[in-house]
């Protein structure tokens, strides 16, 4: 879970201290829900190129689908990784849908050189980015640097591990990304006006994907 969430709660704990602060709090909390409701169905009705086909984005499944599932994840975070393996076989089941994975560094100091490490193969060497990915999931936790480079001599993408500036900026656009829209953990999935957290099974992301396109007719 992103650190940041749970200072903001510590933050609130004087005021919760106070009921009387309560009913301010709850109108307060309602209006930013309101707020947030509407982001995401303006993002699902209007799918801004820079989050739904953006370049940068490693993806699975159709590039030209209509419907465009954002995934949001970080290499260190273990319920990602039990997620990951869902991901990629709804994927292959379901291959007229488009998955973006939006790679964070939310767990651990490692998960950004991680993800970087990982958007420029994706940039540069495309052809072995699922490789370097899988390792880089399968790695111990937390993942470590010689862990990293241990990835890019097995999948032979040495060339990549130091990042270009247009990279670090892919980076940074999907921390803005997350503050816009308040994904403060991983795994999440962005589907339709929806944001889900957690893990699932394959045959539950498979129904609620269907569920969604169907809301799109």
């Amino acid at each position: 879970m992103k650190r940041r969430t749970l200072l903001a709660g510590l933050s609130l704990m004087p005021l919760l201290a106070n009921s009387k602060n309560l009913p301010d709090l709850e109108k307060i909390a309602e209006r930013n829900r309101a707020r947030q409701r509407q982001m995401l169905q303006a993002l699902a009705a209007q799918q801004p190129a820079r989050i739904y086909a953006n370049p940068a984005d490693p993806f699975l499944g159709d590039p030209a689908a209509r419907q465009v599932v954002i995934y949001f994840t970080d290499f260190n975070c273990p319920y990602c990784r039990r997620m990951d393996v869902v991901i990629e076989r709804v994927a292959m089941e379901l291959p007229e849908v488009k998955f973006v994975f939006k790679l964070l560094p939310l767990f651990d100091a490692s998960s950004e050189p991680a993800a970087l490490f990982a958007l420029n193969v994706w940039q540069k060497q495309r052809a072995r980015y699922w490789a370097v990915h899988q390792g880089l999931m399968q790695g111990a936790l937390p993942l470590d640097q010689h862990a990293i480079e241990q990835t890019a001599q097995e999948t032979g993408t040495q060339a990549w591990l130091k990042p270009d500036k247009a990279v670090r900026l892919a980076l940074e656009d999907n921390q803005t990304l997350t503050d816009e829209i308040k994904v403060f953990t991983t795994p999440t999935l962005l589907l339709g006006d929806r944001l889900i957290s957690g893990t699932t099974d394959s045959a539950t992301l498979k129904r609620t994907v269907r569920e969604a396109r169907s809301s799109m007719r």
